[in-house]
């Protein structure tokens, strides 16, 4: 089944999760009941991995927060088959976060993980990067994306991919489609 897990300031019933519903039947999973700052990544994948319950064949679209978040449950599930991952927000091990502006110290301790960039996951991996993202630094992502062997699509547009959103559900369409034996 195809899941989306949404950002850090989002919710289920955004523009992408409503989108990625309508066009492309994914479930929006609500992985928290608390504002945004009152976050903790624990709680967050206890809400995706009962939200996956016993799904054996499990394809994760996360955005932003919800691309860790989505990063994350693949590198502990081994259902996961496949991750689309939308600008994520995947801290490498060598940055300093201290010097993040925008979101606490704590939940950015929390996102820090060493393991998603020295353990394969077993997944096939689609990233797609906003060549004009405010918020997550390419390098980030590419760092990552290197790590895992991913698949790197850049689109020209910001973090919320605002101008190309209606091309993300046919792209994502027709990477799975590959994707299948």
């Amino acid at each position: 089944m195809l899941y989306y897990i949404h950002g850090y300031e989002s919710s289920p019933q955004s523009t992408k999760g409503t989108l990625f519903e309508k066009t492309l039947q994914a479930k929006a999973i609500q992985y928290r009941e608390c504002k945004p700052e009152d976050i903790i990544i624990a709680e967050c994948l206890d809400g995706i991995k009962k939200a996956l319950g016993n799904d054996t064949d499990i394809t994760l679209i996360g955005s932003s927060l919800g691309g860790f978040l989505a990063a994350k449950t693949a590198h502990e599930n081994p259902h996961v088959r496949h991750l689309i991952l939308l600008n994520p927000a995947i801290i490498p091990p060598s940055v300093d976060i201290t010097a993040i502006q925008g979101m606490p110290k704590t939940i950015l301790r929390e996102m820090k993980d060493y393991r998603l960039f020295e353990e394969k996951i077993d997944a096939d991996i689609l990233i797609l990067i906003g060549t004009e993202d405010e918020v997550v630094p390419s390098h980030w992502v590419l760092e990552f994306a290197m790590a895992q062997e991913a698949t790197v699509k850049f689109l020209q547009d910001d973090h919320s991919f605002t101008n190309q959103l209606d091309r993300l559900p046919p792209m994502i369409r027709a990477y799975l489609e590959r994707q299948k034996p």
